[in-house]
Formats: structure tokens, C-alpha cells, sequence
């Protein structure tokens, strides 16, 4: 039977939401033991198979999952620990609207206990067999060759999975972000951002570029995206900046030089400098602790 009462939106609204599976895995090493800190634009959600993981988006609100329970995070930032032999199942992803926010931010984390939701674990198990047959296991290389099929069994596998996880958010009272109708001019501007090659994000793109190509000035867009979304032109292309910028430290293991110069940096040093700033990790630190959860 159809499940009913849950949120609806216009398809136009669905359509124009990110959904990405960013890692699939399931280990038990290179988790880090000591308390760390770092902002993150992505969503996770990792069932604890052994030991327990903490973790939370302010340092005193962190919650404690054990063995059999689930921990669903929020994007943002995150303050994560796990015990010496924990091991974990974990899904890394992303559903955010244009802007880049995440679908489902309040009430997050959530700890929940496999047992009382078993189709998220089987959905899960299900993501992680289509990545290790058809993709590799692991976080997704951005620079990897997939073919049509194996692309598409990855991304209906994802869908399975967030299918079951909106579930869980729908009997736990959990809304989504309210999505208001945004200006034709904001939405042409944030699918432009989002849909900008790497190479031009640092160099190319920029408020007025953007604001010419829509044939308005860069004062009158800026005051739309601002008055939608809450941020300039220039702050979401930082957003997306940092956003491709994380994904290459973790996934594609160039080294910081040929990242920063992809960015458009002019140095290493300005590359460290920014992404410290954003996040309260340096890149090699980010690197390091990469997908921990």
C-alpha cells in the first residue's frame, strides 16, 4: 500500500534537487579515536555494526550510537569520534536543493536502532553490493569512467535507499525544508553554479559573468539572491568551491598543488588558506580523515 501524509512538492521543486551517492563502504579502520572537528557538504548516514561512534553538530550535543544503531547526519559542521574497533556501514550522499542546502536538516542527528527499520539496512547492503559489482567500494572518483548501465544501477540503488531514509525522517516527525517559489532569474543563476566545470569555478565565474549572461546587473542579482536564498552571487560559488574542493581530497588523491591550481588558486598557500578558514581543517587534515563517517 502507497504510503500517504507524506510532504509534497512540485515536480519542478523535485527536479531541480542534487542527488549524488558519494561513497559506499563498510570498515573498520582509519576512523579517527580523538575528538575531531570540520565543516562538511555532504549528508551521512552510518549504521554501527561494532563498538560505537560519536558524533554531533555542536560539540555538546553530541550523540552516542552502539552496536545495531543507526546515526543519520545533517550536513555542516561535525564534531565525530569513534571507539578503537569500530566499524561502520556507511552511505555518504547528497539531497539539496539548488541552493545547496540539505532536503532534510531539523532534528538531525538521529539515532535509531536497526532493528525497528530493517529496510534501511537492506537498502543500504543493496547500495554497497551495486558499488562493489558495478563502481568500486569507497568514496566515487570524480575522474572514474562508469558506462550508462553501471551509472544508472548506482543511482537507482541511491534512490532506493533515500526512498527508505525519507521514510524513517516521515515517522519521526522530521520536515523537510520548506522550498519557497523562487525567481526564475535565482534559479537560472544557482543551476548555472551547479552545473559550472571545475576549472571555471575559481578563474571563470563570477557575480558578473552571471549577472551578464542574464542580462541583468550584478547589483539587481545579487539583491534577488539575496532576498531568496540569503546568500550573494559570490557566496554560493564559494559554496560550490568548497563543495568540488572536498570532493577532490577525499576521491581523486591529486596532490594539494594540482588541486589548488584546478581551483584557480594562485598558490598552495592561498589554497590552505581558504579552505582552513571554511572549515577549521587544513587540506591535508581534511584528506587524512577523509569519510569518516
Amino acid at each position: 500500500m502507497k504510503a500517504t501524509g507524506y510532504p509534497k512538492l512540485r515536480l519542478d521543486q523535485w527536479t531541480s534537487m542534487r542527488q549524488q551517492l558519494l561513497w559506499a563502504y563498510q570498515k573498520s579502520k582509519g576512523l579517527p579515536t580523538t575528538l575531531s572537528e570540520g565543516t562538511y557538504h555532504f549528508q551521512t548516514a552510518a549504521l554501527v555494526k561494532q563498538g560505537w561512534a560519536e558524533i554531533g553538530h555542536t560539540n555538546n550535543t553530541r550523540k552516542r550510537a552502539t552496536a545495531g544503531q543507526w546515526i543519520l547526519l545533517k550536513q555542516g559542521k561535525r564534531w565525530q569520534q569513534f571507539s578503537p574497533r569500530c566499524q561502520l556501514l556507511s552511505i555518504g550522499y547528497r539531497l539539496q536543493l539548488p541552493t545547496g542546502e540539505a532536503l532534510y536538516d531539523e532534528g538531525l542527528p538521529l539515532v535509531i536502532p536497526s532493528a525497528a527499520h530493517p529496510g534501511l539496512e537492506q537498502e543500504a547492503n543493496h547500495v554497497l553490493r551495486i558499488m562493489e559489482d558495478h563502481v568500486g567500494s569507497g568514496y566515487l572518483l570524480l575522474k572514474q569512467m562508469v558506462d550508462i548501465r553501471d551509472y544508472l544501477l548506482s543511482q537507482n540503488a541511491l534512490r532506493s535507499f533515500l526512498i527508505e531514509l525519507a521514510s524513517v525522517y516521515h515517522m519521526k516527525g522530521i520536515p523537510p525544508r520548506t522550498i519557497g517559489a523562487a525567481h526564475p532569474h535565482v534559479t537560472r543563476a544557482l543551476a548555472i553554479i551547479n552545473s559550472t566545470q571545475i576549472k571555471n569555478v575559481g578563474e571563470r565565474l563570477s557575480s558578473q559573468i552571471l549577472a551578464r549572461e542574464l542580462g541583468l546587473s550584478s547589483t539587481h542579482l545579487d539583491r534577488l539572491m539575496v532576498a531568496e536564498t540569503g546568500h550573494t552571487v559570490h557566496q554560493h560559488i564559494d559554496i560550490y568551491r568548497l563543495r568540488i574542493a572536498q570532493d577532490a581530497l577525499i576521491a581523486d588523491h591529486d596532490n594539494l598543488k594540482a588541486i589548488a591550481y584546478t581551483l584557480g588558486f594562485t598558490s598552495p598557500s592561498h589554497f590552505h588558506y581558504w579552505f582552513k578558514k571554511r572549515t577549521n581543517l587544513t587540506p591535508l587534515q581534511f584528506r587524512k580523515q577523509g569519510y569518516a563517517a
